[in-house]
């Protein structure tokens, strides 16, 4: 009855029908359901949350159907930090898909408080695309082109009821900025190991009435950036300054993910910086171990990093780099910040993993950008260079293009040799054997063939023939 009591005040059914549905419910003689018990959702086809991929095609749908969703509510617009959006998931905890419900109803907490068990009837609405997310909403038309726009808040009270099941405590997702997918947009996520921007001007959470984009970086790789309101709650308060933890809903598309707060709580950065946490270290016990081109496919490519230590390094700040046949001056490069390399261990980088994986029968440890260290066609330098800035390791000589040198292996493989146990910051031929297409300048004139010729992640190992 208390059920039926709420819906009444939020107008999910109107004249007749509503005082119909009283009637039956509160009869005292009553042994059963009544007929078009709401709890029921009655003459309504269920469909599952993940459904509504079968009915994107690049435009707008419109439901005309009977049917409705389940979803929990994970964020209402409580704080001010979002606006006319009303963010659902299909489970409390480890959800598979999220969505957006765009209104105009102010105040939607009061109705749907976080962790509420809601139903959504689709006919009548409209599903699009919010960034490459899901989302709910009508139809506006702008200059003959269809739009998602927000619902009327009475139509939001239509169209979204509380369900007779009990809702819950909503758990944030738990996963690494590195490892964000677009199936976690609209969800609630929580990421770790993150800190403000050093270089992010704005001291407070936003500026007065303006939105502000926070950079967040990772301690160990890739960060995420923050859209806060200047209209929010917390707007004028201080960002806090150690590392942690930020949640939110997850918003945009892959290569621009965003993050949007509930509350200025929901950025949990109370531990030390990512500097006191992981500081900068120098050492000569990594070394480039091997460099692959091989002649019967470029995409199984590959460089490797050896550890001829004993002890573990954090390779946080150390930086890959590529000066691209006879550049001057670095190309593309690639960070490290994330990565560990244990004593005696290998990591193996790739710019084409399912090649690598296709061709060596496992994949590697990394996966480098095309056309960066790791995607040499032979004739390229490579350097290694720690957090400072200093060269630690190098293959080749920068601003000498390899073609017909001691460090050529195009078509072919440069091996560190094996009792080569510290770093060198000027390129030593005597520490490699080179195989190439050419045999120019002491190199092996053998072209390599993959797999066979190449030992990704095994290093060191005995001296090759000459």
């Amino acid at each position: 009855m208390e059920f039926l009591k709420q819906r009444l005040g939020r107008t999910w059914f109107s004249g007749m029908f509503i005082l119909s549905m009283v009637a039956l419910a509160c009869s005292p003689n009553e042994t059963q359901d009544p007929p078009g018990d709401p709890c029921k959702n009655e003459g309504l086809e269920f469909m599952e949350m993940a459904q509504l991929d079968l009915f994107l095609d690049g435009g707008l749908h419109e439901f005309s159907e009977a049917r409705y969703l389940e979803g929990y509510v994970t964020a209402t617009g409580q704080g001010g930090n979002i606006f006319g959006s009303l963010y659902l998931q299909d489970r409390l905890e480890s959800p598979t898909r999220g969505l957006e419900i765009k209104t105009d109803l102010l105040n939607a907490f009061t109705y749907f408080p976080e962790g509420s068990r809601v139903h959504i009837l689709l006919s009548g609405l409209f599903l699009g695309r919010s960034g490459a997310g899901w989302a709910l909403g009508s139809r506006r038309d702008i200059f003959g082109n269809p739009v998602l726009d927000r619902l009327p808040a009475q139509a939001t009270l239509e169209h979204i009821v509380l369900s007779c099941e009990p809702g819950g405590e909503i758990a944030p997702l738990p996963v690494r900025a590195d490892s964000l997918r677009e199936s976690h947009l609209h969800t609630l996520v929580r990421i770790p190991d993150l800190e403000v921007a050093a270089e992010h001007p704005v001291p407070t959470f936003a500026l007065e009435g303006e939105e502000t984009l926070v950079p967040l970086v990772g301690c160990e790789g890739t960060g995420i950036e923050l859209v806060n309101s200047g209209f929010s709650d917390f707007q004028a308060e201080n960002l806090p300054e150690g590392s942690g933890t930020a949640t939110g809903i997850l918003v945009g598309r892959k290569g621009d993910f965003q993050l949007l707060l509930r509350r200025a709580e929901d950025l949990d950065l109370s531990g030390l910086t990512c500097e006191e946490r992981y500081p900068p270290m120098r050492s000569d016990s990594i070394l480039i171990s091997e460099l692959a081109d091989p002649d019967n496919e470029a995409g199984a490519r590959f460089l490797e990093l050896y550890n001829a230590g004993k002890t573990a390094l954090n390779l946080r700040g150390w930086k890959l780099q590529r000066y691209t046949n006879g550049n001057s001056s670095p190309g593309m490069e690639a960070d490290l910040t994330g990565l560990e390399l244990d004593g005696g261990a290998t990591l193996v980088f790739s710019a084409n993993p399912g090649v690598f994986q296709a061709v060596y029968g496992f994949a590697p440890d990394v996966e480098l950008r095309a056309n960066g260290p790791a995607d040499s066609n032979g004739d390229d330098n490579i350097l290694l260079v720690d957090p400072f800035g200093t060269v630690v390791d190098i293959f080749g000589i920068p601003g000498e293009d390899g073609s017909g040198t001691s460090h050529e292996f195009e078509d072919g493989r440069a091996l560190r040799r094996p009792e080569v146990a510290r770093a060198s910051d000027i390129f030593q031929p005597s520490q490699w054997q080179v195989w190439n297409d050419t045999g120019a300048s002491g190199t092996l004139r053998q072209p390599m063939l993959a797999p066979a010729d190449f030992t990704p992640g095994q290093h060191p190992e005995p001296l090759q023939p000459e």
